[in-house]
């Protein structure tokens, strides 16, 4: 359907989540139709991995109509498994008159409902390139500039994102700030040692140290206590 579509030129696809992200980040397509539901990542993660801006979004899904509305208040077109010919076409159509207008749809909103929808994995870059990082192996993560560095324990990865981005999506009861600029993983917590200043000193379970600001000391306590 696509390749008979004269507006439209077919740059390329992929068979999960990874490679997704990095087709994406190398072809800069305009438009992306994207499966929410992909092995390696959803196409939520796939979203918040890309760089701005984003390309026009078409979801593949099969999502209940909740989501759907939200999808629909935010101008950005879906398709509802099983779907046919026409209703892609319907699709296409809508994605090519915001293009042709230079309209960023509702990608705003999207980007605002995709809170919603916490993190299960991050993607990192490690030495044989882009990975699927389990949020339970990790234990820390602190801001790098514009980019994340992420301690497992085994390795010190990245992410190219900043760290206020990542603490927006990462479920508040699995992680907090402790510094500026420092996340870390409430499960992750062995003990917590006096500092200086009113400071902290909090050791992991890999035997590492970070330093828990009296500024966030309170939320800290408040939610390692909530977990114990």
């Amino acid at each position: 359907m696509l390749t008979a579509d004269a507006r439209f030129v077919w740059a390329g696809e992929a068979s999960d989540g990874l490679e997704a992200v990095a087709k994406t980040r190398s072809l800069r397509p305009d438009l992306l139709i994207l499966d929410i539901q992909m092995p390696g990542l959803t196409g939520f993660e796939v979203l918040a991995a890309l760089p701005s801006p984003l390309p026009q979004i078409i979801f593949s899904t099969a999502f209940d109509q909740y989501a759907l509305d939200a999808f629909e208040a935010s101008a950005v077109d879906y398709l509802l498994k099983p779907y046919d010919g026409e209703r892609l076409a319907r699709a296409l159509d809508r994605a090519a008159s915001l293009l042709a207008a230079g309209k960023a749809g509702g990608l705003k909103g999207l980007l605002g409902h995709l809170a919603h929808f916490p993190l299960e994995r991050l993607l990192v870059e490690g030495e044989r390139g882009l990975e699927a990082l389990p949020l339970k192996a990790v234990l820390r993560l602190e801001a790098d500039g514009k980019r994340v560095r992420v301690h497992t324990g085994a390795a010190v990865l990245e992410v190219r994102r900043a760290l206020k981005e990542l603490e927006a999506r990462l479920p508040p009861q699995r992680f907090t700030r402790v510094h500026r600029g420092t996340l870390v993983a409430l499960e992750a917590v062995q003990r917590l040692e006096p500092w200086d200043h009113g400071d902290g000193l909090l050791v992991l379970k890999d035997g590492s140290h970070c330093v828990l600001s009296r500024t966030y000391r309170a939320a800290f306590l408040e939610r390692w206590g909530a977990g114990a």
